[in-house]
Order: C-alpha cells, then structure tokens, then sequence
C-alpha cells in the first residue's frame, strides 16, 4: 500500500479534520504524516486533552474496501482529482470514486430541485440535460429523487460516455444506494457515468451529510440550474454554495402560484440567469473566457514554521475567543478585529476546531460552539 495514500486517509478520518482544516494542516506542516505528530497538540491548545488520531489499520481497511467495490480514491494532491473542485476552500480531502471518473474532469454543469418535483419539472430536467450532454458538458447531480434523478436520466437517455455524460454526488459512501427506488438508476450511472463521494465506507446515513454534499455538486460544476425548490430547499444551498465558489446561477422560471417556483423565481430576482433551454447555458458559459480561482494547493510551498509565530499565539487566541460567539462571523472580519494576521488566526482556529469548539460554515465563516 502507498504510505501516502495511508497518512493522507489517516488525517481526514482524525477527529474533529474537518476539510478547510486539513487544508490548512498540510499548508503548515507539508505532508499528512507530518501532520500527524502535531494535531494532539494544536487540540489541547484548543482546549481539548487530546483527540483520536485515525490508525493505519482503519485507512486501511478504508483501501481495502475500495479495492472490493471497485472504487478508487482520489487525493486532493493527486493529478487527477478533479482541477475546480480543487479550488474550493472546504474541497474534501479524499473522493470515493466509482465508475468513469474521467467525467470529473470534463466541463460541467450542475442541475438540482425539489424531490416533490411536478411532471413539468421532471420534463424541463431531462430536456436541459440532454441539451448539455450535445454541447459536450457533462451532468452534475444528486441521484436524490425528484429534479435530480430526471436529470441524470436524461443525460443516460443521450447514450455518451467518457466525453460526456453524468455524475451523482452522493450523501452516503460510494457502495451505499440512497434512496433505494434509485437503485436502477444508480446501477446505470456506476456503468455508464460516475458516482462520488467524500464518506468515508461505513458512515452512517445521517441528515447533515446531504446539504454538506451540495459543496461538491457546484464545485465540480462550471454553473448551477435550479428547477423548482422552495425558499427552505438544499438546492438553494446548492445555489448559494455556487455564488461563494464564483460560479455561474442559472435558474427556470416557474407559475408564481406553485410554491416549488418560489426558489427559482427568486434566484432570477437575485440576478440568477433565466433558462429556457440549454443553449441559454452553455452561451452564458462560452461567453466566460476565464475562470477567476484561486492557486491550486501546493503543500511544499507552504509550509508554516510555528515558531515565527508562536509568541504571539497566546494573546491571539485569547483575542479570537472574545471576538467568537455562536453567531457566524467572516474569518476576515475576525482578523481585522483581532488586529493579528490571517495566519495566526488560522493557526487558533485550526486548534478549536480539532478541540471540537468551532464550526465553519459557508463563505468562510466560523462560529463558537457551546458545551464542545
């Protein structure tokens, strides 16, 4: 087994790694396995005793796992992991993959809505992706009933493969079908198409772990099309998580009488492209001769020495404390009013979080955590 695979596995399934602080633990230290010796002690600086560390029997038996499913597993440092979901800050650090993962590469756009979807809307997401699929973008959904799984039916419906065609999104391990009246259709995108995944085999299914996947939908995605969602659906998340990424919001229109038009018809409000076909897409995207992102993550070129900055940690946590509460706050706004720099308060926030006290949130926000 590659030792790297091993430590890199072995970090994200630590307790308390959440993706931005594995990001910013392989930014400091260069590589998993030196992260590994200094996450117990950024968490007692956090203020928890220790944490436990993820054993190489566990990334293995994660390895093994994938061999007998047939999945593999991508790296955030492997050349292959797909190039704009690399760019997000909260990028997973392992994907679980499972068919022609080729595709996560390819130009894409994503389609979500409601899972109450009409018949209309089910109609409108079929004819939207087979367009795409003819203009060479490959599909981005959920596989969640509804809007998405008429979406992926509609790019299978085209018959490419590898150049284009369909990738579900998943908010359980790769090996695991959700909801099960999706079982045909996730057979058909295993064969045919790709299925991903950030969890880890064995994770439970639990509700938090849908809207967390709606980041790597419109992460792999050049735009978003929202058909049908009310004002309280995950696609507006989807939505949302896709204006934050600088991505493209597309939405079609719907009967101001139906609430699942509600979400759609207020993106437009918002400034969201109206869509009719998929021509209006792929020529908003066309007209886009560049993408804005950030550097991809280079982790030799990072690396932090504590020391230059450990003397004055102390203050900055106590700064940070203050400044914290259980209402989300910009992790900018908070270095201006800690009068530090974005390293150290990265550095302390880094050190809550593996002491389970800090949650982050979208547009890099973070918030304190009673009682953790």
């Amino acid at each position: 087994m590659n030792q790297q695979q091993i430590d890199w596995l072995r970090l994200s399934l630590s307790e308390n790694v959440g993706p931005a602080t594995f990001r910013q633990l392989i930014s400091y230290f260069g590589s998993a396995s030196e992260a590994l010796l200094h996450i117990d002690e950024l968490a007692r600086h956090g203020g928890k005793r220790s944490i436990k560390v993820a054993s190489e029997k566990q990334a293995e038996a994660q390895i093994n796992r994938a061999e007998k499913v047939g999945a593999e597993i991508l790296l955030s440092s492997d050349s292959d992991y797909p190039f704009l979901l690399k760019q997000i800050k909260d990028a997973p650090p392992v994907l679980f993959v499972l068919g022609h993962k080729g595709l996560l590469t390819q130009n894409a756009v994503a389609i979500v809505g409601t899972r109450n979807a009409s018949l209309n809307g089910k109609n409108i997401a079929r004819f939207l992706a087979a367009g795409l699929i003819e203009q060479n973008y490959s599909v981005v959904s959920g596989m969640a009933k509804g809007i998405d799984a008429a979406a992926h039916t509609g790019a299978l419906a085209s018959g490419v493969v590898n150049e284009s065609g369909t990738v579900a999104v998943l908010g359980t391990p790769v090996d695991e079908i959700y909801p099960q009246e999706n079982t045909d259709l996730y057979n058909q995108i295993k064969e045919r198409g790709c299925l991903v995944s950030e969890l880890p085999f064995g994770t439970p299914l639990v509700p938090q772990n849908f809207p967390r996947r709606n980041r790597i939908i419109s992460g792999l995605s050049k735009g978003v099309v929202v058909i049908e969602a009310n004002l309280k659906s995950g696609s507006l998340i989807t939505a949302r998580e896709a204006a934050n990424q600088g991505r493209d919001v597309f939405a079609v229109p719907g009967f101001p009488m139906d609430p699942r038009s509600a979400g759609p018809n207020a993106l437009i409000q918002d400034g969201a492209t109206l869509v009719q076909s998929a021509k209006d897409v792929v020529d908003t995207l066309s007209a886009e001769k560049t993408f804005h992102l950030e550097e991809m993550l280079e982790p030799k070129n990072y690396k932090l020495d504590f020391h230059s900055i450990e003397a004055n940690l102390e203050s900055v946590r106590q700064k940070v404390l203050e400044n914290l509460s259980a209402e989300p706050v910009e992790v900018d706004a908070l270095v201006r009013a800690t009068e530090s720099t974005m390293q150290e308060v990265n550095v302390v926030l880094v050190e809550l979080e593996l002491a389970g006290r800090l949650e982050r949130h979208y547009g890099n926000r973070v918030s304190l955590v009673y009682g953790g």
